[in-house]
């Protein structure tokens, strides 16, 4: 009995193929179907190491609270008061947005996703995940999302006070939190363009 046929997108070892994977070409044409199916795969593929990159850094001492929440919760707990390092926070933010953006794809309304991952930039530190964050942009060519927004405007012509930082810093967390207040004001934003 043969062998069922392999799905047009898994790579085949044999004929002398290459090991590396290929990124799906972005501008072929497919179905919408299949290029959320890519999509999907993709954030879950960065997922998995983002989350091994937050389980060395919590154990080479590196974890700790990213907001202000969490630091009132480590005091509340009567836990040691420690800020995670940017690298933890860096893979933490991008793997809260991920799940933020795969959550309502998992329920029963998808509808009420984001565009896109609201960070769609890898953690500096992270260069293996390089090529997946070119591919992820390649997937949602009409979303940037939010880091590459907060970036433009961090470079108008605004005056840039102590707490600009702090107000980019906690707009991008409120996106990766799924905040309505934030889809509000993405809405806004587009209206006044």
């Amino acid at each position: 009995m043969a062998a069922p046929p392999l799905p047009p997108n898994t790579p085949a070892s044999s004929h002398g193929a290459s090991n590396s994977i290929s990124a799906p070409s972005p501008k072929s044409p497919q179905s919408p179907a299949i290029r959320e199916q890519q999509r999907i795969e993709l954030v879950l593929e960065i997922n998995n190491e983002l989350l091994q990159e937050i389980d060395r850094l919590q154990k080479d001492g590196q974890g700790g609270a990213v907001d202000q929440a969490q630091l009132q919760h480590m005091r509340n707990e009567g836990l040691p008061e420690k800020w995670a390092s940017e690298s933890y926070t860096q893979a933490y933010r991008r793997m809260q947005a991920n799940l933020t953006w795969l959550m309502p794809k998992a329920s029963q309304d998808p509808s009420k996703a984001p565009p896109g991952p609201a960070l769609m930039t890898p953690p500096s530190h992270m260069t293996s995940l390089f090529p997946h964050y070119e591919r992820l942009r390649a997937l949602f060519p009409e979303w940037q999302g939010l880091d590459a927004r907060m970036a433009a405007a961090s470079s108008s012509p605004r005056p840039n006070g102590p707490n600009s930082q702090q107000a980019a810093a906690a707009a991008a967390a409120a996106a990766a939190n799924g905040s309505m207040a934030t889809q509000q004001q993405q809405g806004q934003q587009q209206g006044q363009y």
